[in-house]
């Protein structure tokens, strides 16, 4: 007790500064604005008096020729005597009389004679005091009776008739002016600090506007005058002074003798103590009442009053309940004649303090009795104490109608049981543990509860005001009710029979006629009443839970101040929630935690608790708060709500996580992310939009950390993961459905969300239950599915997440089964099971469900793309080796045929890729190939043959447009003639390759001179190029024989004969044709046989040889007119020429008439003359003229019949041949007139002449 004494003690001494300080405060906040308002009202008088003069001028010059006259002052209105009542005086307020109506100036007129102004009568201001002071909407103008007149320029500030003062009587009609305006009398002296009548009247006078009922803004308001802050500041120090130091000391007192009365003291004992308490009661109460009657000392008799009362009820209580002052025995006749003493008291206290009708004397005497009650250590019994001081007080209560004073009494008697179980039980209460005093204390209990319920039933209200007090008693005494029993109860399981029973006895209470004409009161006790028994339930299962107490308390406030529309109510009962919320965070939420750390089991009480919880918070954000939805708009109560409701998502998530394990938290997170989407969506909440996010969010990653069971062994079924998943999935795809409340991006963007988590529980379920050699087949399926999905219902989210799942499809497909240990015949199961993951690429790439032409593009192109290259690598799985570049070059034809088919150009470019890796593949793969195939068909000729037919129908069919024509043209097509190439090399190693490559260059050259293509000729030239290379650098060299024919000899000739066909076939640009570039290949097939005549006879014979296929060529350029064809023969015959001097004449013996130098060097001679003779003849052969080919062939031919004499004969019978030659010349030049003959002769005559001098030989018939 000591110890409570100094707390008391200290925290008046710790406030006290603080109380000085705030006091002084306020006065230097109020002499502030007390020197402000001295300067405004100078300069406000300083305006008045400024327009007071204009308004003069105005007058005048509105009247002419009359004068205002002299200005009466208004007498002073001296209001009725009054009684003197104790408190502030109202401001004075001076009335004025109506405004002055000035008539219209005189105006001549000749038809009219002027009619001078009707004179009034002025206005009469009243001198009755009006009732109270009247707003500036109230104050209406007064309306003249007379005609209006012409407006004139008023003054700022007009004097209005006040309401009071009655409308003036219509004057009589008369010619005289009107009189003037009695004058104003002097002011009456005003007391010091007092403000002048004038300005008093002109701050309290309404503003013109106000005439006409123009709503003013607040701040517009007049300011309270300064008698009013002055009467403030010396309210507060006099109601400081006389007041509350007056019950601070009362109480104190009456405490320190009720605590003298309980200690132990030897030297007074019992009795002495007893009676020092009885004189200290009588003298408060004698000497209240003395000083009561005095005007001056009311308020200290009052609190000696109150506090004689209560000491003497507290020693009447004394002398048997507390030991250090029982004067009667511990026996029940002696109780019963304390507790008569004690309603003696308590009766005499109420009868005495409603003699004088004041709160304050009844309220301090019942309070102190409460409080020494309290002090005393007791037991159960003494408690009746507590029933008696009720009694009294609701007795009352009912009789004056101080229903403030009930309040304060409720919280009394509770208390005061409540702290005389705390000091009995401990400040944790009874916890389950039975004690003796406990049937006794709960019948206690129920009198203070019948009690009161009984005055809240009985009485009389006159006012809201005194219905909204009783509320808040009624509530008060349900909730210490429940406090009180909760703080005692052995037994939680059993609480929910009380809350049965209250509930049960509020809700009748509620229906009972005397309620029923009440309806604040019936809507409590009815809601009451309601939450009573609905929360008893969860009350049994969550052991007695005290935040159930105080939601029922929170309902019962927020419902009637709904309803009765009392904002202390409604955010009492707000404020309340947030306290349950802070209590279920703070203390129950780390219990469940801690429970859950030690493992996954039911949690049956906290989870009901905590549902309960959330389905209050959800009615009281949702329900109530939608309800009387303009009753929540404040700045105040809004927030407060949507607290509740985020108090709800949190309390239901939790309830969920206590009441549901292991797999199906998950479900029952969904489940309520799914209920608040549907109701956010019917609602348009954007805060529960939050709250089932965050839901989302825990629910996904609940079903991530324990529904997949990642513990267990890669793809092996667990039975729960293939129940809840796909559950989960549904809700989160659902929950998309319901999320957006309008078409825009942010709502789009979140309801992605949801979807992508749906999509991702359904491939994670996917992933870890369908066996790997599966997964690709059914993750294509499920794309298919949510690309049709978002085609269907318009959610292009979905339509993303196929293109994912397409790429997983793709992924696993070329992961499955690395080692092949599942197969069908040859084919691995992998690559089976990946070929449904390209037709669901390419269906995905025909209906992708993408809204954006430009994502659309992409999308399809990245399907038709990873559709062929997953079918690229199935074939390469599939096939064995050799077939692999032939499987490839199909499936490149099939993809040119399907884009010939939907003409879509993608198709056309991974046609061109897939043939070139079928290029690459033949390349480096099949030509090591030497297995035969079908006879002499090996596997190398039959596959690279098949790929380069696709090759060549590539380069035809594979064009993705006109652009890229030429090129894939030109690709493909060289392609394929390199490997048909190389093929043959391959092939034919030996000196038939040449042969080979020169037929497929012929072959080419008519081919294109049939189809026309553009890279066929170059592809010729590129053939014959190495046909040429070939024959050179192998083919001269070759000594084989095939069936006794050189090689060498058929081979070189076949690629002669077709370099000269390839001269007349191959297709070149006409301005190359008139250049006769296209010869190049008849000039390499005369090298070629020129070559092979040379490896091919004699040393004697080449010079012969190459003069015959001169002659040949000669006569082939004759027939055909081909020059080019002539100019090979004169350069075959000059080689031929040169040849004889190297070899031809000097073969033989010397003297040797008819030898091999005859007959290999005489022909040469012949085949010179005879072309020669063959080219005057011509026409086409002008050009051969030209360039004198006749004049060098007919030198040749002399030439060589003069070395054939040379070499023939001996030196003597040379000059002789020579002569004869000379002879022969001239004489042809005389028969054929041709002059070239007779230069020949003249020229041979020369060598001759020397010739024959060298010699030594005289032949005088020659010289």
């Amino acid at each position: 007790m000591l110890v409570f004494i100094a707390i008391l003690y200290l925290i008046l001494v710790a406030i006290t500064p603080f109380v000085a300080f705030y006091l002084l405060g306020k006065y230097k906040k109020l002499r502030a604005e007390f020197d402000q308002s001295k300067e405004e009202q100078a300069q406000q008088r300083k305006s008045l008096q400024r327009e007071i003069a204009d308004l003069k001028e105005q007058l005048a010059s509105a009247v002419p020729g009359q004068s205002a006259g002299p200005e009466r002052p208004v007498e002073p209105v001296t209001p009725a005597a009054a009684p003197t009542r104790e408190g502030p005086l109202p401001p004075s307020r001076v009335e004025f009389p109506g405004p002055v109506e000035i008539p219209p100036p005189a105006a001549i007129s000749p038809q009219k004679p002027v009619m001078p102004p009707t004179p009034r009568a002025p206005s009469v201001p009243s001198t009755e005091v009006p009732a109270r002071a009247k707003t500036l909407a109230e104050v209406k103008p007064s309306v003249p009776a007379t005609t209006p007149t012409p407006k004139i320029p008023l003054p700022t500030a007009p004097v209005v008739t006040p309401p009071s003062a009655k409308p003036p009587t219509p004057p009589a009609q008369a010619q005289s002016p009107r009189p003037a305006a009695p004058p104003v009398p002097p002011s009456s002296p005003r007391r010091e600090g007092e403000m002048p009548w004038t300005l008093a009247a002109r701050i309290s006078t309404p503003l013109p506007v106000s005439a006409f009922k123009v709503p003013l803004p607040k701040d517009s308001a007049p300011k309270p005058t300064l008698q009013q802050r002055m009467k403030t500041v010396s309210s507060i120090e006099e109601t400081l002074g006389t007041n509350w130091l007056l019950k601070i000391g009362v109480t104190l007192f009456v405490m320190g003798m009720a605590y003298l009365g309980i200690q132990e003291l030897r030297t007074l004992g019992a009795a002495g103590k007893a009676l020092l308490s009885y004189l200290a009661a009588a003298t408060l109460l004698i000497g209240g009442i003395y000083f009561e009657k005095k005007d001056r000392y009311r308020l200290i008799g009052r609190g000696g009053i109150g506090g004689g009362w209560a000491l003497l009820f507290f020693s009447t209580y004394g002398i048997y309940h507390v030991g250090a002052m029982r004067i009667f025995p511990p026996d029940l006749a002696w109780l019963t004649v304390d507790c008569a003493l004690m309603l003696f008291v308590a009766v005499g206290m109420a009868l005495q303090t409603l003699r004088y009708r004041s709160q304050f004397v009844t309220g301090l005497a019942f309070l102190l009795g409460y409080f020494t009650v309290s002090l005393s250590e007791n037991s159960v019994y003494s408690l009746s104490a507590g029933v008696f001081l009720a009694i009294g007080l609701v007795s009352i209560v009912l009789k004056m109608g101080w229903f403030e004073l009930e309040v304060f009494g409720i919280l009394s008697t509770y208390l005061t049981h409540l702290y005389w179980l705390y000091r009995l039980l401990g400040v944790n209460g009874a916890r389950g543990s039975a004690f003796p005093e406990y049937h006794a204390s709960l019948t206690i209990l129920f009198f203070y509860w019948l009690i009161f319920r009984f005055s809240y039933i009985k009485r009389s209200i006159k006012s809201d005001f005194e219905e909204h007090v009783s509320t808040a008693a009624a509530v008060l005494n349900i909730m210490l009710l429940l406090g009180c029993m909760k703080f005692q109860s052995v037994d939680p399981t059993l609480a929910y029979i009380a809350f049965f029973a209250v509930g049960a006895v509020e809700f009748t209470c509620a229906q009972l006629p005397a309620t029923r004409r009440r309806r604040e009161a019936f809507i409590v006790l009815t809601v009451a009443g309601a939450a009573l028994m609905l929360a008893a339930v969860p009350s049994h299962y969550a052991d007695n839970h005290v935040a159930i107490l105080w939601l029922v308390g929170t309902e019962v406030f927020l419902i009637a101040g709904a309803m009765v529309k009392e904002v202390v109510f409604r955010r009492l009962g707000l404020i309340t929630g947030l306290l349950v919320g802070i209590r279920l965070l703070a203390s129950d939420f780390r219990g469940l935690v801690g429970l859950r750390l030690h493992g996954e089991k039911l949690e049956l009480g906290p989870g009901i608790l905590f549902a309960f919880c959330a389905v209050v918070f959800y009615l009281n954000a949702l329900g109530t708060g939608l309800r009387w939805k303009a009753l929540f708009q404040s700045p105040l109560d809004r927030p407060v709500l949507n607290v509740h409701s985020y108090l709800g998502a949190f309390t239901a998530a939790t309830a969920a996580w206590a009441l549901f394990t292991q797999d199906w938290t998950a479900i029952a997170f969904a489940a309520l992310m799914l209920a608040l989407a549907g109701i956010g969506r019917a609602l348009e909440s954007g805060d529960l939009q939050a709250q089932y996010a965050l839901l989302g969010l825990l629910a996904f990653f609940r079903a991530v950390a324990v529904n997949l069971h990642l513990e267990g062994p890669a793809h092996a079924h667990v039975r729960t993961r293939l129940l809840t998943l796909p559950i989960l999935g549904a809700m989160f795809y659902l929950t998309a459905k319901l999320a957006p409340h309008r078409d825009d991006p942010g709502q789009r963007t979140f309801r992605g969300f949801f979807a992508a988590a749906g999509t991702a529980l359904f491939a994670l379920l996917i992933w870890y239950e369908v066996p790997e050699l599966w997964q690709p087949l059914v993750f294509i399926a499920f794309a298919v599915i949510l690309s049709e999905a978002a085609r269907a219902v318009t959610h292009h989210a979905i339509g993303w997440h196929s293109h994912v799942l397409g790429g997983l499809a793709t992924y696993t497909a070329l992961i499955a089964g690395p080692n092949n240990l599942y197969a069908w015949h040859t084919i691995p199961w992998h690559a089976l099971g990946a070929s449904p993951v390209v037709a669901g690429l390419y269906w995905l790439a025909k209906r992708v469900g993408v809204i954006n032409p430009r994502h659309l593009s992409a999308a399809q192109v990245a399907y038709t793309w990873a559709g062929t290259g997953v079918m690229t690598w199935i074939l390469e799985e599939a096939l064995h080796a050799p077939w692999i570049a032939v499987g490839w070059i199909v499936f490149a034809v099939a993809l040119t045929v399907a884009n010939r088919w939907i003409r879509y150009s993608q198709l056309a470019w991974q046609a061109n890729v897939v043939g070139a890796c079928a290029l690459l593949r033949a390349f480096l793969y099949n030509f090591d190939l030497e297995q035969e195939f079908w006879g002499p068909i090996s596997l190398r000729v039959l596959t690279i043959s098949l790929v380069a037919a696709g090759l060549y129908f590539l380069s035809r069919q594979a064009a993705p447009s006109e652009r890229f024509k030429r090129v894939v043209a030109f690709f493909h097509s060289f392609a394929a003639t390199g490997l048909l190439s190389l093929l043959a090399w391959y092939e034919q190693p030996n000196g038939w390759l040449a042969p080979v490559w020169a037929t497929f260059a012929l072959v080419m050259a008519i081919v294109d001179q049939r189809l026309e293509f553009e890279e066929l000729p170059w592809q010729s030239h590129a053939l014959a190029a190495v046909t040429l290379a070939r024959a050179l650098s192998v083919n001269l060299y070759l000594t084989v024989t095939w069936r006794g024919f050189s090689v060498r000899l058929l081979s070189l000739a076949i690629v002669a004969v077709i370099f000269y066909a390839l001269s007349r076939l191959i297709r070149m640009p006409e301005q190359w044709r008139q250049r006769d570039l296209h010869h190049i290949y008849s000039w390499s097939a005369s090298i070629v046989v020129s070559l092979l005549l040379w490896y091919e006879l004699q040393p004697l014979s080449i010079a012969v040889g190459w003069a015959v296929f001169g002659l040949v060529l000669f006569e082939y350029g004759i027939l055909r007119k081909i020059t080019q064809f002539r100019y090979q023969a004169y350069v075959a015959l000059i080689a031929a020429f040169a040849r004889i001097f190297f070899a031809n004449l000097t073969a033989g013996e010397p003297g040797e008439f008819w030898g091999p130098r005859m007959y290999t060097i005489l022909p040469l001679a012949l085949i010179l003359f005879f072309v020669y003779a063959q080219l005057p003849q011509e026409e086409d052969v002008a050009r051969d003229r030209r360039l004198h080919f006749d004049v060098l062939l007919a030198y040749l031919g002399t030439a060589t019949i003069v070395a054939l004499f040379y070499f023939q004969f001996p030196i003597e019978w040379v000059v002789v041949s020579w002569a004869a030659a000379v002879f022969v010349l001239l004489g042809a030049s005389l028969a054929l007139n041709q002059p070239l003959f007779l230069q020949q002769g003249m020229l041979l005559a020369v060598p001759t002449r020397f010739v024959h001098v060298d010699s030594g030989c005289v032949c005088p018939s020659l010289v």
